[in-house]
């Protein structure tokens, strides 16, 4: 609750601090006016001031409509060439913002007072954690940037009017100011309960394993150098948050049963499950952007048919003996009846997909389910009917993020959460060592696995089967993720997507099935393919081209502004 509240006040504090600047003349203070000579005073000030940056974290968003594995109402934009560059650019803009406010408040901390610096180490230490966050975001889309470290002035006009620095410029800054944070920052088990949500030790590692996997795995298929270093960074962090032990995978299955899983991401403070379980209970959570049902509502996301997997993700979930479905073993049902391709698959396809003719109470309803009573009424809920258009783009539903309560809703995002950290604990090994041990395994993707009841991934199972160990990784990520904005920047930093965003997208099989028999949909009219799947968006309409679309275009104004600034190639 105090959180909140100094957030919004270090919002008019920043607004305060640069009416005040621009009048260099004056030095005329009212005593009922915060400023800047009397705000940085003592150490809540400059909490306060940090409090700002929060904003800046990712919340609910529909990155992964760039991608492969899901539908978005329009076209995509990246893999079919129609994305240009623009006059601005909402990552540039954003992070150079919180970056100039960044390095203020930095330059507030070095000129403290001597009896102030110990009281504002940790708050210095979240302005560096942001800083990083800021400049990870300007890597991952442009690459090398210009470099700021301090608030900038029109006298400084060789940083206004200077070239790009080098990508491995802004990584090595993005290094540094991880590794002068980590030391000061406090375990989650030390924070108070008034201050729960602030940077912890654990969001920082498991941020620099995060930055570290991508750079690492990037620089390894990008054909750069330094990729080992990167890759040692990322398994040392994500080990040190394991080896914690302040954190743990959401897992009440005692309480909930098999679809425990599901309402990890629609905890609230108030009851939004069958057991009462809030967000008090939730250890897996590393770093959130925190919501209210009653100061801050989260946003209404993901309540119609916008976000929608496509069959490439559907097909990605393995059957229940952890077998891909195109396994000459696998034991799965084919398509035939509407819910036949959900039958013994891994439970998670059954956790984050609505299957056709479920019930789902969805928002509109009544709001006598709030308290998940008469669970056995017929009448609980709707039907889902596969309406397309509404409903669903791709024939496949999603209900990751779905709440079973009206609104207002209260469920936080997850920035960071320790399955993440896992899977980089896994895929960085691999990719570090060309292997991973079956002791590594259990320490990370049989963890996840472990929850939802699923046959182990071990070195035998892959050999026997004739499986590709990295492809399995790769996929346990892309499931565990899936929706949560990760697809597009894996597919980038793995360099496939000139291959994974050139496929036409597909969505549920028609031919054969009772799509085509059930008067309801055989007259949708969309064209299939040979294999009797409907066809989205054709092969011939979707172009990522390897020697262009791996970067995002620089703002053409910012060039206009600084010519010395060099465009990324293929958009000039």
């Amino acid at each position: 609750m105090k959180t909140h509240k100094y957030i919004i006040l270090g919002l008019c504090l920043l607004l305060l601090g640069t009416t005040v600047s621009c009048e260099k003349g004056l030095n005329l203070y009212s005593k009922d006016i915060i400023s800047e000579p009397v705000y940085f005073a003592n150490a809540e000030d400059f909490k306060r001031y940090a409090n700002n940056f929060y904003y800046g974290l990712s919340t609910f968003n529909s990155d992964d409509d760039m991608s492969d594995i899901t539908k978005p109402s329009g076209f995509n934009n990246v893999s079919n060439s129609s994305y240009i560059a623009g006059t601005t650019d909402g990552t540039w803009d954003g992070a150079y913002s919180a970056i100039r406010y960044i390095n203020y408040g930095l330059e507030r901390c070095a000129t403290a007072p001597d009896d102030l610096k110990d009281d504002i180490k940790v708050y210095e230490a979240e302005m560096k954690f942001f800083r990083a966050y800021q400049y990870f975001n300007l890597l991952k889309r442009f690459g090398g940037v210009p470099l700021i470290e301090k608030t900038l002035t029109l006298d400084d006009k060789d940083l206004l009017y200077g070239p790009r620095d080098s990508r491995e410029t802004i990584a090595a800054f993005i290094k540094k100011n991880l590794d002068e944070a980590i030391p000061e920052l406090p375990l989650e088990s030390e924070i108070a309960n008034d201050d729960k949500g602030r940077i912890s030790k654990g969001a920082a590692l498991a941020f620099k394993a995060r930055f570290s996997l991508f750079e690492g795995t990037w620089r390894k298929y990008h054909g750069l150098q330094g990729a080992e270093a990167f890759l040692d960074d990322a398994i040392s962090a994500s080990k040190s948050v394991i080896d914690s032990n302040e954190y743990e995978l959401w897992d009440h299955r005692t309480e909930l049963g098999d679809l425990a899983y599901k309402y990890f991401f629609t905890l609230s403070k108030i009851k939004a499950n069958p057991a009462g379980l809030t967000k008090a209970d939730n250890k897996e959570t590393i770093l959130a952007q925190r919501y209210d049902e009653d100061l801050r509502e989260s946003p209404r996301y993901e309540h119609s048919g916008n976000l929608c997997p496509t069959k490439k993700l559907a097909d990605m979930y393995l059957d229940k003996n952890g077998l891909p479905i195109n396994h000459p073993n696998t034991v799965f049902k084919g398509y035939q009846r509407l819910t036949s391709e959900y039958e013994d698959r891994d439970p998670r396809m059954d956790i984050f997909f609505l299957k056709p003719g479920e019930r789902f109470w969805l928002f509109s309803q009544p709001m006598y389910n709030a308290d998940w009573n008469n669970l056995d009424d017929p009448n609980r809920g709707i039907v889902y009917n596969m309406e397309f258009g509404f409903w669903t783009q791709t024939g496949y539903r999603n209900v990751k993020f779905e709440a079973e309560i009206t609104f207002p809703l209260g469920n936080d995002w997850s920035v960071i959460r320790y399955t993440e950290v896992l899977l980089i604990y896994a895929e960085a090994s691999f990719e570090k060592n060309n292997r991973i041990t079956d002791a590594e395994l259990n320490l990370s993707i049989n963890k996840l696995r472990d929850r939802v009841g699923m046959p182990h991934l071990t070195n035998d199972f892959v050999t026997t089967n004739g499986l590709n160990m990295l492809e399995e990784i790769r996929r346990e990520r892309t499931i565990e993720l899936s929706l949560e904005g990760f697809r597009l920047d894996d597919l980038r930093r793995w360099k496939t997507a000139e291959t994974e965003l050139n496929q036409p997208l597909r969505g549920i099989k028609y031919k054969g099935t009772e799509y085509e028999t059930d008067g309801r949909w055989n007259n949708l009219g969309y064209e299939v393919d040979e294999e009797g799947v409907i066809i989205l968006e054709k092969a011939s309409d979707r172009k990522f081209d390897p020697d262009k679309h791996y970067l995002f275009p620089l703002p053409t104004r910012q060039i206009l502004l600084n010519p010395q600034l060099e465009q990324n190639p293929g958009w000039k």
